[in-house]
């Protein structure tokens, strides 16, 4: 079953102007939009769908409702397909749709989705970096980002009451491989062996019904991580956390709250495992989150009026970061 990555997230909103006011500063491109759906798109193509939260052809709430409704993944053929088709017939009905993506739901009741993977690789790179062995921009001022325009999508987080279940679940069925763990605590799986540190993420929820936490976008570099995140600040957008550096996978990060649920990521310079990745039991600790981060992210000021807030530089409070 050859899982290329994610292709699409569906969600279910509240407040369609706002949910298309939030994704459109967030850097995505309006690919289509008519009166029950916005469909939104990154550079590679992959894509964010909003629909009403009442809409008949939403798979249903779980939990509180809010959030992402359904997970869609792109595979390399349509060998793939029929194979997903079979694995998840196991657990009951998978559907096939007109365009002959194949629609099932996972453990937890959220809609899971697999189509054809027409997606080409991401157009841009990072800027050029200098450092003591190598002047890469030798001669050329560095570049300053007015905000971030996201490269593809790049991993989804569900807090759950059972972890493990849903672990095991989406490697028997799907065979996702796990990157690392945090005892007792989340499980980071990635959908190929070679591939982002995490393309699924669950955490343990001590609440009975699942939750959407979060989907995460990839930009070019850690730069325009902090360009994007200061853009959003500047549009009144709230952090939930951020910027900082994560232990695991050690990517920089940027969070916002999402008014359609959860929220959204900004990420860079993640790790990228291979078949030769050794999985490590992380044991759950404040740090196992962020090397460093600030809670309430940075403004935009002149230097006669750059002073560090109180609130910015305490550490970080929750071992899992944000609140479900």
């Amino acid at each position: 079953m050859a899982i290329i990555g994610l292709d699409t997230v569906v969600y279910g909103t509240g407040d369609m102007a706002e949910a298309r006011r939030f994704f459109t500063d967030w850097g995505l491109v309006k690919a289509r939009a008519t009166k029950r759906e916005t469909v939104f798109e990154t550079q590679q193509g992959t894509r964010v769908v909003l629909r009403p939260a009442d809409a008949p052809d939403l798979p249903p709430p779980v939990g509180g409702g809010v959030g992402a409704r359904e997970i869609v993944w792109g595979v390399k053929g349509k060998r793939d397909l029929d194979a997903i088709e079979k694995a998840l017939a196991r657990d009951g009905a998978a559907a096939r749709d007109a365009d002959g993506a194949v629609h099932a739901t996972d453990p937890n009741g959220y809609g899971v989705g697999f189509r054809l993977w027409r997606h080409p690789a991401p157009r841009s790179g990072r800027q050029p970096v200098n450092h003591p062995t190598a002047r890469e921009r030798q001669g050329r001022r560095g570049h300053l980002y007015e905000r971030a325009v996201p490269a593809r999508l790049g991993h989804v987080v569900f807090a759950v009451p059972d972890f493990r279940e849903a672990e095991r679940w989406y490697r028997e069925r799907l065979g996702f491989r796990v990157s690392d763990r945090q005892t007792g605590r989340a499980v980071y799986l990635r959908c190929a062996p070679a591939s982002d540190h995490h393309n699924l993420f669950f955490m343990k929820r001590p609440e009975t019904a699942p939750a959407f936490h979060h989907l995460a976008f990839e930009v070019r570099d850690v730069h325009e991580m902090f360009g994007g995140g200061l853009y959003m600040r500047s549009k009144g957008w709230p952090t939930a956390i951020g910027p900082g550096r994560h232990v695991v996978s050690t990517a920089y990060y940027w969070y916002f709250r999402n008014p359609c649920g959860g929220a959204v990521e900004y990420f860079a310079d993640a790790d990228f495992p291979d078949a030769r990745w050794k999985p490590r039991n992380y044991q759950p600790k404040r740090s196992t989150f962020a090397e460093w981060s600030l809670l309430d992210g940075l403004e935009r000021v002149g230097m006669e009026e750059m002073k560090p807030s109180r609130r910015s530089l305490r550490s970080i409070a929750s071992p899992v970061g944000l609140k479900t």
